[in-house]
């Protein structure tokens, strides 16, 4: 077995519907187009596979319609499910309603994925080489209390632990935020969500976050690519791929899991970022929030923009 890409986020089913105006409450409206896509951390281990690189789910799949279709979307993208089987109860959906103005209102549940106690993880074993993706998402459920006890028991590990916190970055409670500085992952965090940590912690720029998190941070900045960032305070800006965007949706998980990916394979965390950026930059281009592309399309973005 070659060393792989283990995430252990929930995998979930996206209900797309297409609005002219969100309906008011207690009003009707009927979707112009419709759209089932399997997705949550699907699209950072899809994006692992388009480069090439073996990926496997840790998180919990439940038993019924939603979990079927999950069960089938992974089966296909060749990622192995590692992690437990819910027997009573479905995976969990969410319903995002998509308005002329391209404003998405959601609306989420909580399935097998989200439940979970301090066991939820217990069967994950990473091996030296591998590396886990950690989703802060993971955080806001239940379940958090079983990746609570995966970084006890992995806090001296010999594998890489990438996490990519989302927007509930701001609202991680004190503990869990000292839990995961302790763990010292690599932090991967868009614009918004590196001045909602740093103001949290206090620090000025991301050299500075990097330093107060003792870890390497990703800062990803759209068409101006990423800043890699390490705590000895050495920045590095990793060029961008300016192109134009017809929809971001899972833009991050593209980058994420690219980065990962290369991670694997061994290359520097500039590097990955480099083809993460090129990666993402292509994404952006097609619809659907799992629109990674292949690692030659990826490489000869970078080819093409250097020649």
């Amino acid at each position: 077995m070659g060393n792989r890409v283990i995430s252990l986020g929930q995998i979930i089913v996206d209900i797309a519907m297409d609005v002219d105006h969100v309906p008011a409450p207690g009003q009707d409206e009927f979707a112009t187009d419709h759209h089932f896509y399997v997705g949550g951390s699907y699209n950072t281990l899809q994006a692992v596979r388009q480069m090439d690189v073996d990926a496997a789910w840790g998180g919990q799949l439940g038993t019924g319609p939603m979990a079927t279709m999950v069960r089938e979307q992974i089966a296909r993208s060749g990622i192995d499910h590692v992690g437990r089987i819910v027997p009573d109860e479905d995976t969990g959906f969410c319903v995002a309603m998509i308005d002329a103005s391209a404003e998405r209102t959601f609306v989420s549940t909580r399935g097998a994925e989200a439940h979970g106690d301090a066991t939820a993880f217990a069967g994950i074993e990473p091996q030296a080489g591998d590396v886990v993706h950690i989703s802060g998402y993971t955080l806001t459920h239940p379940v958090a209390a079983g990746l609570k006890a995966f970084l006890e028991r992995t806090m001296q590990r010999d594998f890489l632990a990438v996490f990519d916190p989302g927007p509930i970055v701001a609202d991680l409670d004190d503990a869990t935020l000292a839990t995961m500085i302790v763990y010292r992952p690599i932090w991967s965090l868009n614009e918004r969500e590196v001045r909602l940590l740093a103001d949290r912690l206090d620090v000025p720029d991301v050299a500075a976050l990097s330093q107060r998190l003792l870890a390497p941070v990703i800062a990803r900045i759209g068409k101006g690519g990423a800043i890699v960032a390490q705590p000895d305070g050495t920045t590095v800006a990793v060029e961008g791929f300016p192109t134009r965007a017809v929809d971001t949706n899972g833009a991050g998980d593209c980058h994420t899991g690219v980065c990962c990916a290369e991670l694997v394979r061994g290359r520097s965390l500039v590097d990955a970022t480099r083809l993460a950026n090129a990666a993402a930059s292509i994404a952006v281009t097609r619809h659907g929030p799992a629109a990674c592309p292949t690692r030659q399309e990826a490489e000869e973005k970078i080819t093409q923009a250097t020649a």
